[in-house]
């Protein structure tokens, strides 16, 4: 059975000890959530783009302070998929968890505008969640990225990684 990890409509936000392999997570930077998927500690896999990197127009508050680590600042540099650890990834933000198989008022009342934070279809699989992230950083990622679009990454039930995946 399905442990309770607690994430309601008023809060996604989960403790370090809550998270196991194939989450997919997410951290609020301002004026968007920024996803990704947790294999361990040291290894968050996410899509960054360069400019956003580059200018840090897209940081939040709170990253103004953080100091990520070289390796981690690194892999980023040149956007795209890529992967850091989880202090990283956070740069200070809140830990939380995307929520999936809620209920339609649920989601409803949480989806922020083109931010989701939930969905309505069931979770894959860890394993399948895992080797679809993996898949992407391997192979080069995305084709394309909208980042006015509803969060689009490896692991998520979304059609529209369908046309990344063949496109």
């Amino acid at each position: 059975m399905e442990e309770d990890r607690g994430v309601t409509v008023l809060s996604s936000r989960i403790e370090r000890w809550q998270l196991r392999r194939g989450d997919h997570i997410y951290a609020w930077r301002t004026g968007y959530s920024h996803h990704g998927i947790y294999e361990s500690d040291e290894k968050v896999i996410h899509f960054t783009s360069a400019s956003a990197q580059s200018s840090g127009f897209f940081s939040s508050s709170s990253s103004a302070a953080f100091s990520s680590h070289s390796k981690c600042r690194e892999a980023m540099r040149g956007g795209g998929v890529v992967v850091c650890c989880l202090d990283c990834f956070l740069e200070g933000d809140n830990l939380c968890l995307f929520a999936y198989s809620v209920s339609m008022a649920f989601a409803a009342l949480s989806n922020i505008g083109a931010q989701d934070t939930c969905s309505v279809v069931d979770e894959d699989p860890p394993d399948t969640v895992l080797r679809r992230a993996n898949d992407f950083l391997d192979y080069g990622g995305f084709r394309s990225y909208n980042v006015a679009g509803t969060p689009t990454f490896p692991g998520m039930y979304n059609p529209l990684e369908l046309l990344w995946m063949v496109g």
